[in-house]
């Protein structure tokens, strides 16, 4: 019944109409292409009550960019205005941007011009391959399967050709990211992988099985998509019961687990993070006394970012109770970026905290701070950075890598494991 209703209301946002924007055209790129060279190269600092200095460009801006590199490019893009489909120029934007390797500045197609048609799959990297996790109901088969092709290109090929256009810092926001892209008509005309009548060749193959091959067709990106969890009956893990919530906690009884999943650094308009903190720290508080926390773990796996400073009263209110809730365990993964990243540098910092897990997406010293405009004709988004920040100290890695690894594999997916948590919970009292 869930399933059906799902469908149903998916099938129903399709129905509405989605207006696609007309061609940009050579006036128009070449409009866009000097207000991007302008903004995003922009020199100088400006101050904003709210945030302080900043660049009024790209942060470092000549360092990333080269600037006879730069110039080059932009004359080149200049002058194939007159040829390049919007398409070719997006990309073109997107894999200059991309060059420098930072992961906060980048340039955003959004669903404008062939960026809007994909196949209608969701894939995600795990340590052991690209399995897809969500699909079309006719293309069910292919849900927990591994992918082994995409056309002509094995999957790590398919991976290494969208590389460029992704700016990481590290392998594990490139496995990130990189899916996204791959799914888009846009990328997959560019890579060669999709046929003139928009299907798109693709190879699986399953844990036990032999591969098999179907054809996957372009679609509207609203088609409704059956998850793993419906298809095979997965068992939902408690990190992803949750997603969308800025944030909460819960007791585990079987371990004596104080668990809180921080999924947002912002305040929740219904519930302010110094309230849920005086929520949450009474109820540790209460099973504490009766000897029944032997430690906290503070999942931060799915926290893109925010605001560096409203996990501070969490911060506080743990430090204060490091002798009665026990040892602390942060959990990280790939999608723990930005203000994300910067909370778990401070528990293992502050907190004395273990980190358990896979590596960070991004460097510990890295460009954060973003900014962004539209561009007045394609309407694409350009995100830029406009400060420096240091989270590694001198002689430390420039990654932020798990005192614990326990990365997520495929067969977690397909059996609801949560290793990282398992980790922290079967760590040895220190």
């Amino acid at each position: 019944m869930r399933i059906a209703l799902a469908l149903l209301a998916a099938a129903w946002a399709m129905a509405q109409p989605l207006k696609q924007p007309a061609p940009v055209g050579e006036a128009g790129w070449r409009e866009d292409l000097k207000i991007f060279a302008e903004k995003f190269g922009a020199s100088g600092m400006t101050i904003d009550l709210q945030r302080g200095p900043h660049s009024k460009g790209q942060k470092d801006f000549e360092k990333l960019y080269p600037p006879a590199m730069f110039h080059a490019e932009m004359e080149r893009l200049n002058s194939e205005a007159d040829r390049f489909s919007d398409d070719e120029m997006t990309l073109a934007l997107v894999k200059l941007v991309a060059s420098a390797n930072v992961a906060h500045t980048m340039v955003s197609p959004g669903l404008r011009f062939h960026f809007f048609g994909r196949i209608p799959m969701s894939m995600t990297w795990f340590t052991d391959g690209l399995v897809v996790m969500a699909a079309a109901q006719e293309y069910s088969d292919a849900i927990g399967a591994r992918v082994v092709r995409i056309g002509k290109m094995t999957a790590e090929e398919a991976l290494a050709a969208v590389g460029p256009y992704v700016g990481h810092e590290t392998d594990t926001w490139q496995r990130l990211v990189a899916p996204g892209y791959l799914v888009t008509r846009a990328m997959l005309d560019h890579l060669g992988l999709a046929g003139p009548d928009l299907n798109v060749a693709m190879t699986f193959q399953k844990p036990g099985g032999q591969p098999f091959t179907m054809d996957v067709r372009i679609a509207d990106p609203r088609t409704p998509k059956l998850k793993v969890e419906d298809v095979m009956h997965v068992t939902t893990p408690l990190y992803l019961s949750q997603p969308n919530s800025y944030y909460w906690y819960r007791y585990l009884p079987d371990s004596q687990t104080f668990y809180i999943q921080y999924n947002r650094c912002a305040n929740d308009p219904k519930l302010p993070f110094s309230e849920f903190v005086r929520m949450a720290m009474a109820d540790a508080d209460m099973h504490a006394v009766q000897h029944m926390v032997r430690r906290v773990a503070l999942d931060l796996r799915l926290n893109g970012g925010g605001d560096s400073r409203v996990i501070g009263p969490l911060k506080k209110a743990l430090a204060a109770r490091a002798k009665t809730l026990g040892p602390m365990y942060g959990l990280i993964g790939g999608a723990t970026f930005s203000s994300g990243l910067m909370a778990a540098i401070d528990l293992r910092n502050d907190l004395h905290a273990k980190l358990v897990g896979s590596p960070s997406s991004e460097k510990l010293n890295s460009y954060g701070e973003v900014m962004s405009f539209a561009l007045p004709n394609s309407k694409l988004v350009v995100q830029y950075s406009t400060k420096y920040f240091r989270g590694a100290k001198d002689g430390q890695p420039d990654e932020l890598i798990p005192d614990i690894p326990a990365p997520p594999t495929f067969a977690d997916a397909m059996t609801g494991k949560d290793s990282a948590l398992e980790a922290a919970i079967a760590a040895p009292p220190r």
